[in-house]
């Protein structure tokens, strides 16, 4: 396996794991954690377009990038709240 599909497999895990972390909703925590993933694989995505030149991807992902920072920015605090 090359290092592209290795970087594309892991973009794609990350996304399935943050996704599924921000529906769940169980907790504040949980939902930060979700948006601190998606923007790991965010910035994977970006890699990836970036290797291949296809700015769309590039582009959409750094889109991806703030709305996820603004999640983490949005969420952050119930979440400290929560924990004490």
């Amino acid at each position: 396996m090359d290092e592209l599909a290795i970087l594309r497999a892991f973009a794609a895990a990350t996304t399935v794991v943050a996704a599924a972390l921000v529906a769940a909703n169980w907790n504040a925590r949980v939902t930060v954690a979700g948006f601190v993933i998606f923007t790991v694989a965010a910035i994977a995505w970006m890699a990836d377009g970036w290797l291949e030149r296809k700015t769309s991807l590039v582009i959409q992902n750094a889109v991806l990038l703030l709305i996820n920072a603004l999640g983490v920015w949005r969420w952050l605090p119930k979440a400290e709240k929560e924990a004490r």
